[in-house]
């Protein structure tokens, strides 16, 4: 335990090094020079801020595997054990609207340590290290501003996030980390239309939440956000390219489409509801020449007592028809959505299953001051398949309790 600690602080400590030598190839001074001159981050709204994550779960059905993993999970995969999810450091400096050139001109450099960042889908440069998103901006003026970016950022698809404050609870939906993308590279263009409609349109170069592309060609993805009421706002999105699905070469194009439903139903109650659709030709993993399909749907109940306190409830259920999204990990880092019979190291994944998963989570949340998060949650995860480990033994169903820590800077 003692030496693997050693390893991540060493980790730590060079990726902190590497993104110092980063700024100083920019030619930005130290954070302590910049404060100390008043000028860099001031004159140039240039920001600096993050988030540490850790949290330790508890695997009920207690699984027999090395190491202990909990099945189909995404970033939550360790069994009966703490997990250093990421420590996460984000550069910024956003466009605006007006001004001159220079104030329209923006980048954002978001850098990722722990072992969330083996599977945040951006560059993994080194062990526990990512890049999760790297672009440049530049808002256009042209009518309210049109915002370009280039470069690698999240996807537009989907209501959750990679980062996890940012979520109400703390593990993963599957419609997030089984069915959509994680971050895109390419190059996008946003456009607000009025304070109730925008639309974003990106061509990226793939669909997929580990890192690589699978081919050349060009995918394209999209978001159009409408605000029908103050309470009541709307979300479609859509993903279409020619992208080559898990051991399946020669698969067509990948079509994806579905919206977001947010309804605040008081100052202190809101509910969310996502649903979606995937399709893709000829990358069936169970039936020759035949189509994948995958779809969902998740439903949110976000409520705050308080500042402080607040309950957070998701129901979701997912099905994979073509067996190409669920069970295609290994024991081996990252080790996410991995099934029953899993093992480390394996050549290829486990044969492909169709199946239907449902799952429901209780979130408590606890702010003892702003900074600082705190969560308290229950998940209950069932299958018409036996896809969950409960000891040696294969199961239909999983239950974990988990408490999850995070600190804002």
């Amino acid at each position: 335990m003692v030496p693997a600690l050693l390893v991540r602080v060493r980790v730590l400590f060079w990726g902190i090094a590497s993104f110092a030598v980063i700024l100083g190839g920019l030619g930005l001074p130290s954070l302590a020079l910049a404060e100390e001159q008043g000028s860099l981050l001031t004159k140039h709204d240039i920001k600096l801020y993050g988030f540490v994550d850790v949290s330790y779960t508890q695997n009920f059905n207690h699984p027999d595997t090395s190491p202990g993993t909990n099945s189909l999970r995404i970033f939550d995969v360790d069994s009966d054990a703490f997990r250093v999810h990421m420590a996460q450091i984000v550069f910024e400096k956003e466009g605006k609207t007006g001004g001159e050139m220079l104030d329209r001109a923006g980048f954002r450099v978001k850098l990722n340590f722990g072992e969330d960042s083996q599977f945040t889908g951006g560059s993994d440069f080194g062990d526990e290290t990512d890049f999760q998103e790297v672009y440049v901006q530049y808002v256009a003026p042209f009518g309210n501003g049109l915002d370009l970016r280039l470069g690698r950022q999240n996807t537009l698809i989907g209501f959750e996030v990679i980062e996890s404050p940012y979520n109400p609870n703390f593990s993963r939906s599957w419609l997030f980390g089984l069915g959509e993308p994680f971050t895109t590279t390419g190059v996008r263009a946003a456009y607000a239309f009025n304070e109730n409609v925008s639309l974003a349109v990106g061509g990226i170069s793939s669909f997929t939440q580990g890192t690589g592309d699978t081919n050349s060609d060009v995918s394209l993805e999209s978001a159009l956000s409408v605000s029908l009421h103050e309470r009541l706002g709307v979300t479609g999105f859509l993903f279409w390219g020619n992208e080559q699905a898990r051991n399946t070469p020669g698969a067509g194009d990948l079509i994806l489409g579905g919206g977001i439903v947010t309804v605040d139903v008081t100052e202190q109650t809101s509910a969310v509801v996502e649903a979606y659709y995937a399709n893709q030709a000829n990358a069936s993993t169970i039936s020759p020449a035949g189509n994948s399909r995958w779809n969902g749907v998740a439903a949110y109940l976000i409520h705050d007592f308080t500042d402080q306190w607040g309950v957070r409830v998701r129901g979701e259920i997912f099905e994979d028809a073509g067996g190409a999204r669920a069970c295609g990990g290994t024991l081996s880092p990252p080790r996410a959505g991995v099934c029953a019979g899993a093992t480390a190291g394996a050549a290829s994944p486990l044969a492909p299953i169709a199946q239907t998963l449902w799952e429901t989570t209780f979130t408590v949340q606890y702010k003892p001051v702003p900074p600082l998060i705190t969560r308290l949650e229950f998940r209950y995860d069932k299958s018409n398949k036996n896809t969950f480990q409960d000891g040696v033994n294969a199961s239909n169903n999983q239950q974990t309790l988990a408490l999850e820590v995070i600190y804002l800077f």
